[in-house]
């Protein structure tokens, strides 16, 4: 729904900018551009920040989580065999409902941060792309990757712009940062 509000908000103003011009008037024709918000999510210094921190945060948790996921599975190996006491089928369970809820838990842990990178990312990028725009005189900018887009001439394409400007933001901040503490 979002797409296709976005995609007829662009083609309604192109419309109503043609024909208020052949009207006479003096509104300039809009100036459309586009940013490939995916390649800027991906490829920034922010969101390669965000993922080693990511990883330096929960990497260790998340191999001690695999590692007691492989001694379980071994230990389901092991019940196999119809010999196996009913203490280590209990134990068994007991061990795979207290690996569960630390999956569970640590997956919250996860989500919770990455919610948060994501909303400081998507701050940092619009911010980027006011500044891109503003300052090359870009009326309107629209998401290719969030689609509607069929064909932009290259001139309309901000993305390395923006991109370079999500990286020049977050550097400022980060020396904000170091130069405070």
């Amino acid at each position: 729904m979002r797409k296709v509000l976005m995609t007829a908000v662009a083609v309604g103003l192109l419309l109503a900018g043609q024909v208020y011009a052949a009207d006479g008037g003096a509104v300039p024709a809009a100036k459309i551009g586009v940013v490939d918000m995916q390649t800027v999510a991906t490829q920034s210094v922010p969101a390669q920040a965000a993922k080693t921190t990511m990883e330096s945060k929960f990497g260790t948790e998340r191999n001690e989580l695999e590692k007691q996921g492989e001694a379980l599975k071994k230990k389901a190996d092991a019940l196999k065999n119809p010999k196996a006491s009913e203490e280590k089928k209990l134990d068994f369970i007991r061990s795979k409902q207290d690996l569960d809820q630390k999956t569970r838990n640590f997956l919250r842990k996860v989500e919770q941060e990455e919610v948060k990178l994501r909303q400081d990312m998507v701050t940092l990028v619009f911010s980027a792309t006011y500044e891109v725009a503003r300052a090359k005189g870009f009326n309107f900018v629209v998401d290719v990757t969030a689609g509607g887009v069929l064909y932009a001439d290259q001139s309309m394409d901000l993305t390395q712009d923006v991109l370079a400007e999500v990286n020049k933001i977050y550097k400022e901040k980060a020396n904000d940062k170091s130069g405070k503490k």
